[in-house]
């Protein structure tokens, strides 16, 4: 029996596991016949959640139904678990609980800080030995390996930048702002004239931070040596984070985004806000432009990287859907063929016609969308930087969103750099012991 993925089965029950016990929705494929093997593929990407589009859904569909074809003995049984709000379980906490409480998952698909953090705990297998890993771009690579270890391969690198309703800047006599100082004068404007200037949620506003903070670290010389510092301890990270939380308090302060939505949004949430023309700025990945999200827009739109005074606009890059392998698997030869599977070059270059973006592997040749144009410019001229690097010992991308709900809570910017601080600390005296 063909199963699809677009048929998955919701089903509401008690996560069963340690943490804040609420309950969350599984998005469960029960169609594996009881004489198949069963090969658990676990992640974040379900039908009916806007947030993903569409095309990874497809993507997925795609590695399923030829490594089930070529596998008759095997079912893929696809999980998954969206979180129906904030004050549910994350899908990361969930990803952890599952893991550590060995329920036998074979893969799944992790963010990168709950894969590192795995790693480091031994739960993730190498796969340095896929195929697939000799077609990786070195940036998808770098993001994925630690210790020399390919911990996670991507199907996708995401680009994060902001969407502008380009309309609503001209009304205000503006342009596309290129500097930090453009951008908060684009806010102040847009303000005085009755508009809202950004929406955000409570996820994706470290985007600021990291790339106001992180920009000199890999666009100036002597990114070795800085990192090296970092992790001696000799450079404090709140030397890097202080530019962006200071930049995002400004923000705050000045009340160009509504800190009490973001509080509780989840991605994805301010769709209807820039849609319906009531802010001009959104954060977002570049498959936004999908009809599934931004595609479906009535104004001229824009796609830039995220302003910054000394290097103009910086894009944040991120290698996603990060597929790994769980060490205690029963079935690690099936594993490791799915997995080879899921980033092969048909289904990557399935997945980057449908959705736009950006390819991990170097041997696929896609058409670039002209909306995305900036974004292949700043990239290609090297102004970009990672969300989240192994190279340095302190976990970015979840450590500053955490520290960015901690800013929405009230907390200031010195009490938030000391605790950032405190944390690097902690973490150079685990890696010592």
């Amino acid at each position: 029996m063909r199963r699809t993925v677009a048929a998955l089965l919701a089903l509401g029950m008690l996560l069963g596991l340690t943490g804040c016990g609420k309950k969350g929705t599984y998005i469960v494929d029960q169609d594996v016949p009881e004489e198949k093997e069963e090969l658990v593929f676990y992640s974040p990407t379900a039908m009916g959640n806007e947030v993903r589009e569409g095309g990874i859904l497809h993507a997925m569909q795609m590695a399923i139904d030829e490594f089930e074809k070529n596998h008759t003995n095997i079912g893929v049984s696809y999980k998954s678990y969206t979180p129906k709000d904030y004050q549910e379980k994350s899908y990361d906490d969930a990803v952890r609980d599952r893991v550590r409480s060995h329920l036998g998952d074979d893969l799944y698909i992790m963010n990168p800080d709950v894969a590192y953090e795995l790693y480091r705990e031994g739960y993730l297998t190498d796969l340095s030995d896929l195929e697939a890993v000799q077609y990786m771009t070195k940036d998808a690579l770098n993001q994925c390996t630690i210790d020399g270890k390919v911990i996670s391969v991507p199907m996708t690198m995401i680009c994060y930048g902001l969407f502008v309703n380009q309309d609503l800047l001209d009304r205000c006599g503006l342009e596309l702002p290129e500097t930090a100082q453009d951008f908060l004068h684009c806010c102040e404007v847009l303000k005085e004239n009755g508009i809202t200037p950004l929406a955000a949620n409570r996820w994706w506003m470290e985007t600021f931070v990291l790339t106001q903070g992180f920009a000199s670290l890999y666009i100036e010389d002597g990114r070795e040596e800085k990192i090296s510092s970092l992790n001696s301890g000799k450079t404090p990270i709140s030397q890097y984070m202080r530019p962006g939380f200071e930049f995002l308090q400004e923000m705050m302060d000045k009340g160009y985004f509504d800190v009490d939505f973001a509080k509780t949004a989840e991605a994805g949430d301010e769709k209807d806000q820039f849609l319906n023309q009531e802010v001009a700025f959104v954060v977002h990945y570049d498959t936004a432009i999908q009809n599934q999200v931004y595609g479906t827009h009535e104004f001229n739109m824009a796609f830039i990287g995220f302003p910054t005074d000394e290097y103009g606009q910086v894009n944040l890059m991120n290698a996603a859907q990060r597929i790994c392998i769980n060490n205690e698997t029963e079935h690690m030869e099936a594993a490791r063929e799915f997995a080879e599977r899921m980033v092969s070059k048909e289904v990557v270059a399935d997945l980057v016609k449908s959705s736009g973006g950006f390819s991990p592997r170097t041997d696929i040749v896609y058409d670039r969308p002209d909306i995305l144009a900036t974004a292949y410019e700043n990239v290609e001229a090297g102004r970009s930087i990672p969300g989240s690097n192994p190279e340095i010992d302190l976990e970015q991308w979840g450590t500053t969103c955490v520290l960015v709900q901690e800013l929405y809570a009230g907390k200031s910017v010195d009490e938030i750099m000391d605790e950032f601080d405190a944390l690097q600390l902690e973490q150079m005296a685990q890696m010592a012991g």
